[in-house]
């Protein structure tokens, strides 16, 4: 009896990381596609056609940090980077977009016993990110004769929007180890993001450290 009381007693006391929070690392996998597509440009005067393919669900990394010292209420920020690749038919090598979002949430807490934290939670996000090659942007590049530079289009194409968000997530942290495991599904609402991808998922799964 006194070792099961010893168990239960170290599962409760290990598990209160609610004390304060916690700082750790993701792998992230934003969902959306962005489909492939033929179009022409004007460059000295003569229509140039190229085609770009099609992108799908860019993966990458981040950081977060949240505090769980309110009860019922934890606070979350971090910074995620995702990139996917693409061909673009005028150069010889792949282009790729590049997306770094920052986010804030608040999360109600649902469901909580001693080593589990689920949550759904709301807040704000932005983005800046290279968005794919367009043919306004190469016409642009033509007046300087930039529209076959890569680092001169990939420049150009730089884009910021900002949106909310709401998302569904938990942390569970195991027994005796200060650490938590961190697993989140956020739905993105950004209108300005690009032309047919205003809202998307974002996935992550991470550990972090916990205070």
């Amino acid at each position: 009896m006194r070792k099961y009381f010893i168990l239960f007693l170290a599962i409760n006391v290990t598990s209160l990381y609610a004390l304060i929070g916690g700082l750790g690392v993701n792998v992230v996998q934003d969902q959306f596609t962005i489909k492939a597509k033929t179009d022409t440009y004007t460059s000295l005067g003569l229509d140039e056609e190229f085609t770009t393919s099609e992108i799908n669900n860019p993966v990458g990394i981040g950081g977060f940090l949240y505090l769980t010292i309110i009860p019922f209420i934890d606070f979350e920020a971090g910074y995620n980077l995702t990139f996917a690749e693409y061909e673009y038919s005028l150069v010889d090598e792949s282009l790729a977009i590049g997306k770094g979002t920052w986010y804030t949430s608040a999360q109600y807490l649902f469901f909580s016993p001693p080593t589990i934290r689920a949550y759904i939670g709301a807040g704000m996000n932005g983005t800046d990110w290279v968005a794919p090659v367009t043919a306004e942007k190469l016409t642009e590049l033509a007046l300087t004769g930039e529209d076959t530079d890569t680092d001169a289009i990939l420049e150009a194409l730089s884009e910021s929007s900002s949106g909310y968000h709401i998302e569904l997530g938990a942390r569970f942290k195991p027994p005796l180890f200060p650490m938590s495991i961190n697993g989140n599904v956020r739905y993105i609402m950004d209108k300005d993001f690009y032309n047919d991808v205003d809202g998307y998922l974002t996935l992550t799964v991470g550990l972090a450290f916990a205070i």
